[in-house]
């Protein structure tokens, strides 16, 4: 006992490190992915402007060199001067093999214009303007008729320390702000997965209290509507549980209870015959008159328990969901057999007959169904009439067709049904008290309280009801049954299945 009880905390303990190493790992993993994200998308960014301004700062001093360089080239084809630069930009004339025989514009940009021959006769083919090596300026050359060059260029130190200037804002601004999301980060993710761990160990907790968990989840307490919601469906999975665990206890009560029922329905049967063997073993039954009545009343408690077994399985086929038999099958005939077997015969007195009437509807009355079952369903029914209503009393049965199902109604206007016992008339071994006694030629024992269960559940394996309807007198029970037309237009008839 002592290795058991101490096995349990340290299993909890267990199941609470695990829970405790999920917490943090997932807090850890949403922290660096938001920081990840954000790095990314704060360095994008500032590369991304840093780009964009260097290639309109690079075009638009491309502009301006080609403006200028057109312009001088077209004044030196026409025999003019070279032009004076005073935008900022230099100019020079260059032979064939880079001596600088004009120049015009900023000298030091003048002088750092060094470029060979083959790059000047590269250059001119080119038609725009080229970065200089090693140089922070960009050049541009074009062909004289008399084979000299002429090179226009621009300084491009003031872009790049432009360009220098917005990565030190942007460094400067991103390293703050990413440290702040940072922060931010930790405190959501910490506040969102402490509500988290919170509903995880409530249910941890409710879980392990019993298999029948009363306990719900509380509500949380931030406005954060998928955190309640998650909190709903533990609570809405929890009450799916307390519920099939309440119906698993009453199954096993109302099992209890049939076992119960079925041990001491046989035991008298059973009692009977083991008394009478014991007295012909004894040699009690040496008279061959008393030796027939006792037979007879073996095959009577015989014939009692047969009946009594073959309902119990048929309960539990249908319990099971066991499929009938699927033939055509028609309540008119069944309903007139029915009536006509339980009329009592000739022999008894006049004031022990009774009065059963069958009425039917003029229509075909087919259902798809086991018409062996169907016609115990409606016997078992008349039966209950004749035991519980007084001598001279009447029961009718009527079969008429209510839109695509045929209705059985068994009316008698006998004592009726007390309202204490109408949850419970259709319970197996279920008996209510009868307030009369049975007419002449009846059986005067108690029924074994398995004939309005058995009908019920022989109507329910063919997808029809039994139940009991209100009456001002009497008892009125009510068949409905799919008609077997319906059932082919809906595709609905079962391949036939025998038990």
């Amino acid at each position: 006992m002592a290795t058991d009880t101490g096995a349990v905390p340290s299993r909890h303990k267990g199941r609470a490190g695990r829970s405790d190493s999920a917490h943090k790992s997932l807090s850890r993993r949403l922290t660096w992915g938001i920081l990840a994200a954000t790095a990314f998308g704060v360095l994008g960014a500032d590369v991304s402007c840093v780009l964009t301004l260097s290639y309109c700062l690079r075009e638009h001093t491309d502009r301006q060199i080609v403006q200028h360089h057109r312009l001088r080239l077209q004044a030196l084809r026409e025999g003019h001067d070279l032009l004076p630069a005073e935008d900022g930009s230099a100019s020079e004339v260059t032979d064939a093999r880079g001596a600088v025989r004009l120049s015009s514009g900023v000298t030091s940009l003048i002088r750092s214009l060094t470029i060979s021959a083959t790059e000047l006769r590269e250059r001119a083919g080119i038609g725009h303007p080229m970065a200089v090596a090693h140089r922070p300026a960009r050049a541009m050359v074009g062909r004289l008729p008399s084979g000299t060059y002429l090179v226009t260029a621009r300084s491009t130190a003031s872009d790049e320390a432009t360009v220098k200037t917005l990565v030190g804002i942007e460094t400067a601004v991103s390293i703050p702000l990413i440290t702040v999301l940072l922060i931010g980060a930790l405190w959501s993710s910490r506040s969102v997965l402490t509500c988290l761990h919170d509903l995880s160990r409530s249910a941890w907790r409710i879980t392990e209290g019993s298999s029948e968990p009363s306990e719900r989840m509380p509500v949380v307490e931030q406005s954060l509507g998928e955190l309640q919601r998650t909190a709903d469906t533990f609570n809405y999975l929890l009450r799916r549980i307390e519920e099939g665990a309440v119906r698993r206890r009453q199954e096993e009560t109302r099992l209890c209870e049939l076992v119960g029922a079925a041990s001491h329905e046989l035991r008298t049967p059973l009692t009977a015959i083991t008394g009478y063997a014991q007295l012909a073993r004894l040699g009690g039954l040496d008279d061959p008159h008393r030796m027939h009545q006792a037979m007879e009343q073996v095959q009577r408690e015989t014939w009692r328990m047969t009946r009594l077994v073959e309902d119990l399985l048929l309960l539990a086929r249908v319990g099971h969901d066991r499929i009938l038999e699927q033939h055509p099958v028609d309540l008119a005939e069944l309903c007139v057999q029915a009536v006509a077997g339980a009329q009592p015969s000739d022999a008894q007195p006049s004031g022990a007959r009774r009065t059963l009437r069958c009425v039917v509807e003029s229509a075909p009355h087919l259902v798809a169904g086991d018409r062996r079952r169907l016609e115990q369903a409606i016997g078992n029914l008349l039966a209950n009439a004749l035991v519980h209503t007084s001598e001279g009393a009447s029961t009718e049965v009527r079969l008429c067709l209510d839109g695509d199902r045929h209705v059985i109604d068994v009316i008698d206007d006998g004592p009726g049904v007390p309202e204490t016992v109408r949850e419970r008339i259709f319970e197996p071994f279920f008996r209510a008290e009868t307030v009369t006694a049975p007419g002449p030629g009846l059986a005067s024992s108690p029924g074994r309280g398995l004939g309005l269960s058995v009908a019920a559940a022989v109507v329910r394996a063919h997808g029809g009801h039994l139940g009991l309807e209100p009456s001002e007198q009497g008892a009125w029970f009510r068949i409905s049954l799919p008609a077997l037309e319906g059932r082919r237009r809906a595709g609905a008839v079962s391949p036939v299945a025998l038990l």
